[in-house]
């Protein structure tokens, strides 16, 4: 629950990367949910999981860049981390977020960053996934998504089931190329635009895990959540 308010909160994020002890002590938390704290690190996880049977999506992790020069920065890592794919033979696809190349200084900035990172992922034959955020930018994820399936078809897009717009957004997307991948949805959101956890959530990521594969649309269901996983035996 920590985690999820510092993931929402700015201030938060910045105090905990100013003070070391505390940064610590979350990352001792986080440790369990990410492939590294370098991209060397990164690399060498993801060959682990390949060896194993598994593909793998890599993720320069950040959100809510403010600064044009750290969202150039940025952009320019995550061409680093493309790279790196191609270079190791990695089965990986890359996923971000769109405000940490930076779509909330700018859409048209985020949006042009997206396409440097689109266009060099699609001449490796490598899929970019874009991350879902905060409520208060589902929209504009969107609209920019759209905008990108208009040049690229290696573009996917993340959707959250416990949203109510969900099922909405869902038919839109559905005619765009590009995997869309299936969460429940983990940030801390107004009670009236979600579902809560439990019984209702998880009937809504079913059916919109159904209308998912009854499309043959590609998609990838994002979820640990057992009992979902076995509701739809797949071959």
């Amino acid at each position: 629950e920590t985690l999820k308010q510092v993931a929402l909160d700015e201030k938060i994020k910045t105090y905990v990367l100013q003070h070391p002890s505390l940064y610590q002590s979350l990352l001792q938390a986080a440790l369990r949910f990410i492939g590294g704290e370098t991209l060397t690190d990164c690399v060498q996880t993801v060959k682990s999981l390949n060896q194993q049977g598994f593909a793998v999506t890599i993720d320069y992790m950040g959100e809510s860049t403010r600064d044009v020069d750290m969202a150039q920065q940025a952009t320019q890592e995550f061409l680093y981390v493309i790279q790196a794919i191609a270079e190791q033979n990695l089965d990986s696809s890359i996923s971000l977020d769109l405000s940490h190349i930076g779509m909330v200084i700018d859409a048209e900035l985020g949006y042009k960053n997206a396409c440097i990172l689109a266009k060099a992922a699609q001449k490796l034959g490598l899929e970019m996934m874009i991350s879902m955020e905060g409520t208060d930018r589902t929209s504009l994820i969107l609209e920019i998504h759209q905008r990108l399936c208009e040049t690229f078809d290696n573009v996917g897009i993340t959707l959250q089931a416990y949203l109510h717009r969900t099922p909405s957004d869902l038919e839109s997307v559905l005619q765009r190329p590009g995997k869309i991948r299936l969460v429940k949805g983990a940030y801390a959101a107004p009670p009236d635009l979600v579902k809560p956890r439990g019984a209702e959530l998880d009937r809504s990521y079913r059916q919109l895990l159904e209308k998912l594969l009854m499309s043959k649309h590609s998609c990838s269901i994002a979820t640990h959540d057992p009992a979902l996983l076995n509701s739809f035996p797949l071959e």
